[in-house]
């Protein structure tokens, strides 16, 4: 069984990522095969360098260092919307093109989206 965790809302826009997240770690904790996909709003989350305040609550990007240790080693984008990010990314990432990036979604048997 494949599950693939989807994540389009922004990081700090309440605590859907960090939710998102959290179920990634629980099955990765359980051994179960995850990815992640990262698009839209949610792209913020990889942006090296980020110094969230204290109301943003917490900082969701140190958890992606963490997500080798739960067996989580594809962490999916669009290479379309990350060219165009001016900024350097959290190096763990697969950037696909449009066609690799529907496949990704059909190979996956559920999807939970965040």
């Amino acid at each position: 069984m494949s599950t693939l965790i989807y994540l389009s809302s922004s990081p700090y826009n309440g605590t859907a990522l960090k939710e998102a997240l959290d179920l990634a770690l629980v099955f990765g904790t359980f051994e179960q095969a995850i990815s992640i996909a990262i698009t839209g709003d949610a792209l913020a989350l990889l942006i090296e360098e980020q110094a969230p305040s204290t109301r943003h609550g917490k900082h969701l990007h140190k958890l992606l260092d963490g997500l080798e240790f739960y067996d989580i080693e594809q962490v999916f984008v669009k290479a379309t919307e990350t060219s165009a990010l001016p900024v350097s990314l959290w190096p763990g990432i697969t950037a696909l093109n449009t066609d690799a990036w529907l496949q990704m979604l059909d190979q996956h048997q559920h999807i939970y989206r965040f």
